[in-house]
């Protein structure tokens, strides 16, 4: 069974040059129809890691119309809690209200738009704004300025708030936000990614939270790469991280690289799922027995408990747009055993060529605090600022934008994504997988890049 029929490789286009409609002065509405074209060919345009009018059009089209992840509920747990977020490019405040909703406020005064919130975090009731003093309540409401009874006898109080995200929402501790005042629900956004969700941090009634502060730092990439990679790229271990296995950080890389497949949702959601990396007496998700005897696989269905008795994992997932997921283990120490973390990434834009990248530690309330410190330091040394993963991921992707920029690149080049189309390679579609999505046999394939992809330039052509 191949991955879909009407992907497969016709060998006279395949063949064909690959030249003209890369021009930065074609359509943009014509450049996505081609995109579509090329994707069910295996080809990708560089035009798409550095435009400035495909980045506004996502910023329109896709940060202020989708599901964007903003934060764990782990992080404002009472109320006046608040952190600062990003949907695109546009500075939130997520808080817990006094009533203990979560609001998402746009930090800009209705006044004179300057910003009413400065600090990253904390615990108010109030936010004043510095430059007239006017105060709105953690709600959002207006409440105040100075000299009110001279200065604002008739103004409309219920008007003057400060702009709330229209719908916000959480699953599993995760807390999304969505700017369209139409959008559909946040479990019919996440559709079957809810069943996946469930298995990853649902297996005790305690769940799990955010062991610190997101660490954040800048790349000089799109942020489309990092989706990009996390969606359903298992196939770069092999190369770009082999160094690992070399120096004894992770024995057998590629080995464990071997055992992943991939999982594809509607949607543009996707999954690097495996089918067990650590042997017994490492239990359910590779987790050790201290750990593993804390969950409680009777609060799933008879499919997810057998997902989860069969040992299979979730090693990295990308909600569509941009919010990743990473559970994998690795050796803080040569020669020590191996660690099981779990991280939560966002690849948050700054222009066409930049992105902030936004790294969550998460750990279980149920487990020995000395595990989950152990945790939080085998994930900040493979993925933090300088994790000896993310410095080879991150190096990799720099090369986008100024392929992305290059005229002759444009015109003259595409990226290959043909992987796992019909005789390219044994890439095939399980078909006794357990789960919901389109699960593959080996990880050989790009499907769920590809179809990452066609979600998105199918977004940015939405009125």
């Amino acid at each position: 069974m191949t991955e879909t029929e009407d992907e497969s490789v016709n060998s006279a286009e395949q063949n064909a040059p690959v030249g003209g409609y890369g021009s930065p002065n074609g359509s943009m509405r014509g450049f996505l129809s081609e995109v579509q074209a090329d994707l069910a060919q295996g080809m990708l345009s560089p035009r798409v890691l550095n435009d400035p009018e495909l980045h506004q059009a996502e910023l329109e089209r896709i940060f202020a119309t989708c599901w964007v992840f903003v934060g764990h509920v782990s992080e404002i747990p009472s109320p006046g809690d608040y952190v600062l977020r990003y949907v695109g490019e546009d500075q939130f405040i997520l808080v817990r209200d006094e009533q203990g909703e979560i609001q998402l406020l746009l930090n800009s005064c209705m006044h004179r738009g300057t910003m009413v919130c400065r600090a990253e975090k904390g615990n108010t009731s109030h936010f004043r704004c510095p430059y007239h003093g006017w105060i709105y309540k953690n709600s959002g409401d207006w409440n105040g300025a100075p000299h009110r009874g001279k200065a604002y006898r008739k103004l409309d109080a219920a008007s003057w708030g400060l702009r709330r995200a229209p719908h916000v929402d959480s699953y599993q501790g995760l807390i999304f936000a969505c700017l369209d005042p139409d959008a559909i629900s946040l479990r019919e956004y996440l559709g079957d990614m809810c069943w996946y969700l469930d298995v990853l941090f649902g297996l005790n009634e305690q769940g799990m939270s955010v062991a610190g502060d997101p660490h954040r730092w800048v790349v000089p990439a799109n942020w489309k790469s990092g989706a990009d990679n996390f969606v359903g790229d298992a196939y770069h271990v092999q190369s770009l991280h082999q160094s690992l296995g070399e120096i004894g950080l992770v024995p057998g890389i590629e080995k464990g690289a071997g055992a992943h497949f991939h999982i594809s949702l509607k949607g543009g959601h996707g999954l690097i799922a495996n089918s067990g990396i650590l042997p017994e007496p490492f239990g359910v998700m590779g987790y050790p027995p201290e750990v593993a005897s804390t969950f409680d696989l009777d609060r799933f269905e008879a499919d997810q408990r057998a997902f989860l008795e069969g040992r299979f994992g979730v090693t990295g997932f990308t909600i569509f747009p941009n919010l990743s997921f990473f559970r994998s283990v690795t050796s803080t120490e040569v020669g020590q055993p191996p660690m099981n973390f779990t991280l939560l990434r966002q690849w948050q834009p700054r222009g066409p060529a930049k992105f902030d990248l936004w790294n969550w530690s998460l750990v279980w309330n149920s487990a020995p605090k000395e595990y989950n410190q152990a945790a939080y330091n085998a994930g900040i040394n493979a993925f933090g600022p300088s994790g000896v993963f993310e410095q080879d991921d991150t190096v990799a992707w720099s090369g986008g934008p100024s392929t992305g920029r290059s005229v002759f690149a444009r015109q003259s080049m595409k990226f290959n994504y043909q992987m796992g189309l019909e005789g390219m390679s044994d890439y095939a579609l399980a078909s006794d997988w357990m789960g919901p999505g389109d699960a593959s046999t080996t990880y050989y394939g790009d499907m769920n890049q590809r179809r990452w992809w066609h979600r998105w330039s199918e977004q940015l052509q939405s009125s």
